[in-house]
């Protein structure tokens, strides 16, 4: 069996495999390079701040242990052997790229810059991110945040395999989440909409729909998963399946479809009210209303979060919070002026 070969810093030691030897240490190596720099025990024990019986038991120690002869002791001064002028060369190496690993270490904001990733899906694209990014540079202003926009499924998959540490979507209806944590934000409303002239952009019910053709944002690389939540719209109504002409995972290419177009697409009420957006698309009021859909903050459980990323969630989800609050008061005071 293998001992081990302990490489020590200022701090402690680390022990890695290493031959059949009892061990050596960064220490050791220090001790002998400073013999030989400072021309004898006597001179590198006052250089180091040492007694000199221990720099001499420490080298002692080093020649016994690995059955080499490193100084030539019926000289005078600090005379190296054979071996030792050959093992010198070996010993300054491994100091200098011992410097070099801790000065690594002691620097790390300076050998990266800092960054979150987050992964964010439509609706909170428009909604909630832009609002609270402004906050979130003034608080970290040395900090970049690398936004991916895609649908649930591609941005569930990119934080289990950790190419994102965060992630604002909906909750996919099927989601199993026991390597998540998911953090509620708010609820989201979905509306069934329309280029602005639309021949139904009157339309009162959803089997005035039926033979329309629809514009889904998905995953096109998942057929048939991206627009269940149309099928299940119809289906609860018994009308049959919806015509599915296009499946996109841009948000600008559905919109671009349904301006220039006949076809229906299910989006977010705030696609509609985004200033790019409003007056080209109206949203039809139809009386089986598509149901509200649940926004969330995602996260790898496994993984923790860095400083970067632990401010980012605690500012979404202190945002949507107030947002929630806010959106309750309205609506009570709504329906105070209503009764």
């Amino acid at each position: 069996m293998p001992s081990r070969f302990p490489i020590a810093h200022r701090c402690g030691t680390i022990a890695i495999p290493f031959g059949d030897h009892l061990g050596m240490t960064l220490q050791q190596l220090r001790d002998l390079v400073a013999v030989i720099t400072h021309g004898g025990y006597r001179a590198a024990a006052r250089a180091l701040g040492q007694s000199q019986a221990g720099l001499t038991k420490s080298v002692a120690k080093l020649e016994r242990e690995h059955e080499i002869v490193l100084f030539d002791r019926s000289g005078l001064g600090a005379s190296l052997t054979s071996e030792g002028e050959q093992f010198i060369r070996y010993a300054q190496a491994v100091l200098l790229e011992a410097e070099r690993a801790e000065q690594w270490l002691q620097a790390p904001r300076r050998r990266r810059a800092a960054s979150v990733s987050l992964g964010v899906s439509i609706e909170p694209s428009l909604r909630l991110v832009p609002s609270v990014l402004e906050n979130y540079r003034r608080a970290l202003p040395d900090v970049t945040v690398r936004m991916t926009h895609g649908v649930s499924s591609q941005l569930v998959a990119g934080v289990r395999e950790n190419r994102l540490e965060l992630a604002v979507t909906l909750l996919p209806p099927d989601l199993h989440a026991v390597d998540l944590k998911i953090d509620f934000l708010y609820e989201s409303e979905p509306v069934v909409a329309v280029r602005k002239g639309h021949p139904l952009a009157r339309a009162a019910s959803l089997s005035e729909l039926i033979d329309c053709d629809w514009v889904v944002v998905g995953d096109p690389s998942q057929p048939g998963a991206s627009d269940a939540s149309i099928r299940e719209l119809f289906d609860n109504h018994s009308l049959g399946r919806p015509r599915i002409a296009a499946v996109t995972d841009s948000l600008f290419g559905a919109v671009a479809t349904l301006v220039a177009s006949e076809c229906l697409a299910r989006l977010p009420m705030a696609v509609l009210e985004h200033p790019l957006v409003a007056g080209q698309l109206v949203a039809l009021r139809l009386r089986e209303a598509p149901r509200p859909y649940r926004v969330a903050l995602l996260r790898k459980a496994s993984r923790p979060l860095s400083r970067e990323a632990q401010t980012l969630a605690a500012m979404l989800s202190s945002y949507a919070r107030v947002s929630r609050g806010l959106s309750g008061s309205t609506r009570q005071q709504l329906d105070g002026i209503q009764h």
